[in-house]
C-alpha cells in the first residue's frame, strides 16, 4: 500500500481557509479555528500545507504549561529559550514579522487549560498576542467536542477570523484514496463498496485498502472488480463496539 498524501475536499477547505486568513481585512483577528471529528484528517492536511506557508508546528499535550508552549514556539523559530519571558517574546515577534511565519497549534484545547496570573486560556492568549504583534496568524486545531471551549472567553472568540470544519471522506474522496493508494488496480465499483463499509472514515479506508491488496494476493490477480469484494467484509469498525448502546426500557415501564 502506498502512503502518499491524497488531496480531498478537506484539503480544499484548508487552502480556502488559508487564503481567507492571508487576505483578511482585520489584522486583530489572527486566530483560525480548524475543527472536526477525530480521524477526518485535520493534522494530516495541515502537515501537508504547513511547510509551504511556512509555519511553526506545535502539538499540545496533557500537562503542557505556558512555559512549555513558549519553548515550543522558540524551538520552531530557532530562538534560544531563556528565563526572561518578555525578551523571548520580543524575539519571537521579531522573527514572525521578519519571515512571515505562521503558527499551527495542534490539540489546541490544551492551550485553554493553561493559566497565567490566575487567568485561564493563557496559551491561546499568548499565541494570539504574538501572532497579532507579528502581523501573522495562528491556526488552532481541535476536536469537534472542544469547539465550545473557544467561545467561553469573549476576548478569544472575537479574535477568531475564520473557522474551517473538516468532515469524513466523500464518495469521491474515498475513490481518490483507493485509486491512489492501493497497489492493485480496481474498477469503479470497489471504491463505492469501500465507502459504504467505512462511511468515509479515513483510517478505516486505509485498512480497507490493505484488505483489498490481501484479497488480490489470495486470488492471484492484479485487478479487482466489484464482484470480487461485494460479499466480503473489508474492515471492522472497533469504535462501534466501544460506544455504549442506549439501555432498553424494562418490560412494563412507561416510555
Amino acid at each position: 500500500m502506498k502512503h502518499h498524501f491524497v488531496r480531498t475536499e478537506n484539503y480544499k477547505r484548508l487552502l480556502d481557509g488559508v487564503a481567507f486568513m492571508e487576505g483578511r481585512g482585520s489584522l486583530t483577528t489572527p486566530l483560525c479555528l480548524l475543527h472536526g471529528e477525530p480521524a477526518v484528517g485535520k493534522t494530516r492536511n495541515v502537515s501537508k500545507v504547513g511547510p509551504d506557508m511556512p509555519a511553526v508546528f506545535i502539538r499540545g499535550h496533557v500537562g503542557m504549561n505556558l512555559d512549555g508552549l513558549i519553548w515550543s514556539v522558540s524551538q520552531g523559530l530557532g530562538i534560544k529559550h531563556c528565563s526572561n519571558r518578555s525578551a523571548e517574546m520580543a524575539q519571537q515577534i521579531a522573527a514572525l514579522q521578519r519571515d512571515g511565519t505562521k503558527l499551527i497549534f495542534d490539540e489546541a484545547q490544551f492551550g485553554l487549560s493553561m493559566k497565567h496570573a490566575g487567568k485561564p486560556a493563557a496559551g491561546i492568549e499568548y499565541l494570539r498576542h504574538i501572532a497579532e504583534s507579528g502581523n501573522t496568524y495562528a491556526i488552532l486545531i481541535c476536536h469537534q467536542s472542544e469547539v465550545a471551549g473557544f467561545s467561553e472567553s469573549k476576548h478569544i472568540r472575537t479574535r477568531i477570523g475564520h473557522r474551517i470544519e473538516m468532515f469524513d471522506a466523500t464518495p469521491a474522496d474515498t475513490a481518490a484514496f483507493v485509486h491512489e493508494l492501493c497497489e492493485v488496480a480496481v474498477d469503479d465499483e470497489v471504491p463505492a463498496i469501500v465507502h459504504k463499509q467505512t462511511h468515509g472514515k479515513v483510517r478505516l479506508i486505509e485498512n480497507a485498502i490493505a484488505t483489498l491488496e490481501q484479497i488480490a494476493r489470495m486470488k492471484g490477480v492484479t485487478r479487482l472488480v466489484g464482484a470480487d469484494v461485494a460479499k466480503t467484509r473489508l474492515v471492522v469498525d472497533h469504535e462501534e463496539g466501544l460506544v455504549p448502546k442506549a439501555a432498553k426500557p424494562a418490560k412494563g415501564s412507561v416510555k
